[in-house]
């Protein structure tokens, strides 16, 4: 395997969002005191070609048949099968959660509405939205914003 270093130096970085090969998110922020951030990526030393095909397709898939159809899988069976070996969860609520997730990434660090973002998100509607947000965060997507804006200054 080729190893190829590079190196960037950024200031006044605000946040770091790294995208893990499950799908997840992780939000690193410096606190005011820090003045550095440092963060070294490895490769993963096997690759999983299942969960590849699902990362790279699941942004374009609204629904788990038409996921299921972007990663070659025409029995949705064995395509959930397979998820839940690879994702330890359901298709549906995997890309539920990544689609919350993304609009809580949407609603924390953007000043788009609450529309737009169930827009972005491919949320039926912004009802859709505020209920599924609430019951998965415990807090309403303007609470939240309102929250850690306030708590931000």
């Amino acid at each position: 395997m080729i190893m190829r270093t590079e190196q960037f130096v950024f200031s006044e970085v605000s946040s770091c969002v790294l995208i893990f090969a499950n799908g997840e998110r992780a939000v690193i922020k410096p606190t005011t005191d820090e003045e550095i951030m440092m963060l070294k990526v490895r490769p993963a030393v096997e690759k999983n070609t299942f969960q590849e095909k699902v990362i790279s397709h699941y942004l374009e898939a609204n629904t788990v048949p038409e996921l299921a159809e972007k990663c070659d899988y025409t029995c949705m069976k064995s395509f959930t099968r397979h998820f839940k070996k690879n994702f330890n969860s359901t298709p549906y609520q995997w890309m539920l959660e990544r689609r919350l997730d993304d609009a809580r990434h949407y609603v924390l660090e953007s000043d788009l509405s609450i529309t737009e973002i169930a827009e972005i998100c491919s949320f039926t509607n912004i009802s859709h939205l505020v209920n599924l947000y609430t019951r998965h965060f415990g807090i309403s997507p303007t609470k939240d914003r309102n929250f850690n804006r306030k708590n931000a200054v």
